[in-house]
């Protein structure tokens, strides 16, 4: 640990809690929380199954052993050989040739995908598992010393006090408190990175998954329907005698109760869904909560929003916000405001309105690697990606509205897409504005326009 200049993990503060010194987090590497432990007295407790630590993607690979390289090796060729099994059994079966013979190399790449990608994960939590029992190891010496050599007029535990209230910015703090590892060693992976490591095995099986059945179905296509038009026609016709819109999805079913424009050319739908939530409003560095709608219509051009807040559901709203966004007839855009209520709604959206004046200001594009090493990003762009850019207002506006253009498919937001976030400006004081979902400025993503409300 004491050796590699970037820790693996980076700390991610909940709610109401102070964000820890580089230090502290040097020290505490992948280092749970005790359940209802806090840093100080009067700080709310962490949510349940809070996580705590997050990979930092290029700092975490090189505390990985030689092997992950190999293996990551062995999912690119996998995924190279199922893609390519995939096509051949794609154009063989439009050609009317007997595609199951591919069938077997495309199980075989899907076989190869998996088990690597599997290994790989195995791998990476034995490493996470290795870096908080080093880290822990390296904390029992090296924080009294270091306490020591801030405070030498104390004794030690004086000295311990005085650093952990400093780590976290506070007059006092309570001492860390480690969660239990009651579970065998292959099983006491850090919970943080467990579920991280699950979702990354998850999305990997799905998408073997999928090619597989895509292969599986194409290959298999022949002989059905030379099984149904030669011994199958009365099913045949059964099934062309089904009503097609019974088997419709239904549009509205993340969002049972989306808002509609009077003439019916707008929809609102509030977004729930976690991935698409953390691509957006987890891009934000927000203080309180942040809500995501997704405005979809035939409108092009500005746009007035106005956002209603509320104490309780269904309840008078205690402030509204509103907004000027540009519409584009077939691109979905994305609001996200914030606000420390407990619920929020759609009050109207206003197509055809006058066009607002931009913010007069300076940008410059960040470089998302620096972000990223420099632990500033939010955390939605740890799995996501950003794109940023500093502005430096001349004048002052108290929420000014920024718009982006993204031309990348994320979560459940095609490509391409708007996203609209808000945030104060200060004449002459920079401020970082991010594009969830997409890599890098200008590229992927576009600052479209940046108004005062």
């Amino acid at each position: 640990m004491q050796h590699e200049s970037t820790p693996p993990f980076r700390f991610r503060s909940p709610a109401g809690w102070p964000t820890p010194s580089p230090e502290w987090a040097e020290l505490h590497q992948a280092a749970e929380p005790a359940p209802g432990w806090t840093p100080a007295p009067g700080i709310p407790a962490a949510p349940a199954k809070w996580r705590f630590w997050v990979p930092a993607p290029r700092a975490f690979r090189a505390y990985l052993p030689p092997l992950a390289r190999r293996l990551r090796v062995l999912q690119w060729v996998g995924l190279a050989v199922a893609l390519a099994s995939l096509a051949a059994v794609l154009v063989v079966a439009a050609l009317g040739g007997p595609a199951v013979l591919a069938l077997a190399p495309l199980v075989a790449g899907v076989a190869v995908l998996v088990v690597s990608s599997w290994r790989h994960g195995d791998l990476a939590a034995r490493t996470a598992l290795s870096v908080r029992d080093d880290a822990a190891a390296w904390r029992r010496s090296e924080l009294p010393a270091r306490a020591r050599a801030a405070r030498p007029d104390v004794d030690d535990a004086s000295a311990v006090a005085a650093w952990e209230a400093a780590a976290w910015g506070l007059p006092t703090a309570n001492p860390f408190v480690e969660a239990a590892h009651t579970a065998p060693p292959a099983q006491s992976t850090p919970p943080s990175f467990r579920r991280w490591n699950r979702a990354v095995l998850g999305v990997t099986a799905g998408v073997a998954a999928c090619v597989l059945v895509i292969g599986a179905s194409a290959a298999v296509a022949p002989v059905v329907r030379t099984v149904q038009e030669q011994g199958s026609l009365t099913l045949a016709h059964g099934l062309q005698d089904d009503d097609p819109d019974e088997a419709a999805p239904d549009a509205d079913e993340a969002d049972p109760n989306p808002w509609t424009s009077d003439d019916g050319t707008i929809t609102v739908s509030f977004l729930s869904d976690e991935d698409t939530w953390q691509a957006t409003c987890g891009a934000i560095d927000f203080a309180d909560g942040c809500w995501a709608w997704q405005i979809d219509g035939e409108c092009d051009g500005p746009a007035v929003v106005t956002v209603g807040f509320s104490a309780t559901e269904g309840g008078t709203d205690s402030r509204t916000d509103t907004r000027t966004v540009l519409l584009t007839s077939g691109t979905p855009l994305v609001l996200t405001e914030q606000g420390s209520e407990e619920w929020s709604s759609i009050v109207d959206v206003t197509c055809s309105a006058p066009p607002k004046s931009p913010v007069a200001l300076t940008k410059t594009q960040l470089d998302s690697d620096d972000q990223d090493e420099d632990g500033s990003w939010p955390d939605g762009c740890v799995d996501w990606g950003c794109a940023g850019w500093e502005l430096t207002p001349q004048a002052d506006c108290p929420s000014a509205t920024v718009q982006f253009s993204i031309d990348e498919e994320i979560a459940e937001l095609p490509d391409p897409h708007d996203v609209v976030v808000a945030t104060p400006l200060h004449a002459g004081e920079p401020v970082d504005v991010w594009a969830g979902g997409a890599w890098s400025s200008d590229h992927d993503a576009t600052l479209a326009q940046v108004t005062c409300g």
